[in-house]
């Protein structure tokens, strides 16, 4: 394969370098989404929709490197948006995880945790930093009253600034993802959020 002439035909889904791009790719990134989700069936599944996508989507690869990373990295995000489905909404809500059938399992759930706990944390960098600060006295544990004494602010102020700063967390995570990250951090699931955000 010669990838100056390749990558020019695949720019230009030209459909012999397209099956040229099968064949040469298909059986590695199916066996990277085996990995990521343990299941053979629904890896091939996550490839062929990658396949396909990049084949619709009006992208022009200046070099091979770019065209093999956008591959790998459109089949990690879908895996990971096929685990977050299958194991993260209904098992990372549960107290106490007791019933995952083997360690694989629970590494994984564990890995997505962890991926939605940096989020959280790289959103939080973005916030103005009285949001900041009133968000970081709350994951401690602190209520209205002593978050007020110790930033020098009143009760109201900090209220405000704590639903400013869900609002703006709301606005970079999805629905569920939110539910698990507010059980993460402050043990609440939805349902009651409202006294997450009076207490």
């Amino acid at each position: 394969m010669r990838d100056a002439t390749f990558l020019d035909e695949v720019n230009r889904k030209s459909e012999k370098a397209w099956e040229e791009l099968y064949r040469y790719y298909y059986a590695s990134l199916c066996s990277y989404a085996e990995r990521l989700t343990g299941d053979v069936a629904v890896g091939e599944d996550i490839v062929q929709e990658c396949l396909i996508r990049m084949w619709h989507a009006p992208i022009k690869f200046p070099k091979l490197a770019s065209l093999t990373a956008w591959l790998y990295k459109s089949v990690y995000n879908a895996s990971i948006s096929v685990l977050r489905e299958k194991w993260t909404r209904e098992r990372v809500l549960q107290d106490l995880p007791d019933s995952f059938e083997d360690d694989e399992e629970e590494a994984r759930v564990a890995a997505l945790r962890e991926e939605i706990i940096s989020h959280f944390y790289e959103v939080l960098a973005l916030m103005p930093q009285q949001q900041q600060d009133v968000l970081r006295a709350s994951l401690k544990g602190l209520k209205v009253a002593e978050i007020a004494v110790q930033l020098g602010i009143s009760e109201n102020s900090v209220k405000t600034q704590k639903k400013r700063a869900y609002l703006f967390v709301r606005e970079h995570f999805d629905e569920g993802d939110l539910s698990v990250l507010l059980f993460l951090l402050f043990g609440h699931k939805p349902e009651s959020l409202k006294s997450f955000l009076d207490c």
